[in-house]
């Protein structure tokens, strides 16, 4: 499939979500798109199932878990995954992995999760399986392993939600969810990316992840992959070492989107450093300051970050006015060194807005 066949990630927009978690407005943030139209993801109700026993606590409910072989502080602790056995007493409905692990749950959890999973479900009620002594529980074969299915399964039901420990697997995670058409299960485990900061660590990982978010069909991910990949240099005669990494085509994607936003970003930059950083270091007083009436360094910093755009951090930006001051800057009546918390952070919230607004600008074929 050529590129300009391909569907569109489009970053446009976003989803709103009130405190009581359902959706009250629905944006374009992650949609697919045809090259020439854009449509929106579904709006809908996003529910996280939160509770957890205490120790000792007795599971009295017929939907509260119960783990063989697991104390019930197992909730919160951040014991192997492979320990974590769902037993739930009065459950009604097995699932069951390929390598033949099953898990006795309440259906309540999976239907209102999935309604993939709800049509599999009343199959199974339809034509049930001879349980050899499971109670005649109806029986749902899944094509996925035991060890993705529990790990789904911890985002579906009230236990402690646990991710995968590499990238691959959480990509795999996501997929799974995604098949399943799990949308708030898949928010959950975004929001757990997020606070883990598992995904993105260096090059490699960030090319990995966005191969295998095309491949299985992730635009959030592919998005977020390629919009981190433009901190690292891509020049077109290195990309050969890449392709034991991801497909030709991918890659040629992937590059022609780093070099689209690489332009953009350094027409933006420019801009923002001629409108003299939209008056955000107005009265700031320099020993040497650029045609655009604002400190040399601050200039350069700026500049610096359309060469390299890793450079986009306060760290960066911190270390550039340490090194202006202590270059002699205050001996020579510069009001730099004194510079308030207030007017850097109104200067880093205007260059944060203009990154992150070139890095939307551009869409990501799928």
């Amino acid at each position: 499939m050529l590129p300009s066949e391909m569907g569109m990630v489009c970053p446009h927009a976003s989803l709103d979500i009130d405190k009581a978690g359902t959706f009250v407005s629905c944006g374009l943030r992650g949609a697919l798109l045809s090259p020439h139209s854009c449509s929106s993801l579904c709006c809908g109700s996003v529910s996280y199932l939160k509770g957890q026993l205490s120790v000792g606590q007795e599971a009295t409910s017929p939907h509260l878990p119960v783990y063989l072989g697991v104390a019930s502080n197992m909730l919160t602790s951040d014991e192997p995954l492979a320990d974590l056995l769902f037993e739930f007493r009065g459950a009604d409905l097995i699932l069951r992995s390929h390598d033949n692990q099953h898990f006795r749950v309440p259906k309540c959890y999976i239907v209102n999760s999935s309604p993939v999973l709800d049509e599999q479900i009343q199959d199974a009620l339809d034509t049930p399986e001879d349980a050899h002594g499971e109670a005649q529980l109806p029986v749902v074969q899944l094509p996925e392993s035991g060890e993705i299915l529990r790990n789904l399964l911890t985002f579906i039901f009230p236990v402690t939600p646990v991710l995968p420990s590499s990238a691959e697997e959480i990509m795999e995670l996501l997929s799974v969810a995604n098949k399943y058409k799990m949308v708030s299960v898949m928010d959950h485990i975004r929001n757990r990316i997020t606070t883990k900061d598992k995904l993105f660590p260096r090059r490699e990982t960030t090319l990995i992840v966005y191969s295998l978010a095309q491949t299985y069909g992730l635009p959030l991910e592919v998005l977020r992959a390629a919009m981190d990949s433009v901190s690292y240099p891509m020049d077109i005669e290195d990309l050969e070492d890449e392709l034991a990494i991801m497909p030709g085509v991918s890659l040629y994607v992937l590059w022609k989107y780093h070099k689209r936003v690489r332009a953009i970003l350094a027409e933006d930059l420019k801009k923002f450093r001629s409108s003299g950083t939209h008056g955000t270091l107005t009265g700031l007083r320099c020993t040497e300051s650029s045609s655009s009436h604002i400190p040399r360094w601050v200039d350069i910093y700026i500049k610096s970050i359309s060469e390299n755009p890793k450079l986009f951090s306060f760290v960066e930006f911190s270390i550039a006015l340490v090194r202006h001051v202590r270059d002699g800057a205050s001996s020579n009546g510069c009001a730099c060194a004194n510079i308030t918390t207030q007017t850097i952070r109104n200067f880093w919230k205007a260059l944060a807005s203009v990154y992150n607004s070139s890095l939307t600008k551009v869409c990501v074929a799928m």
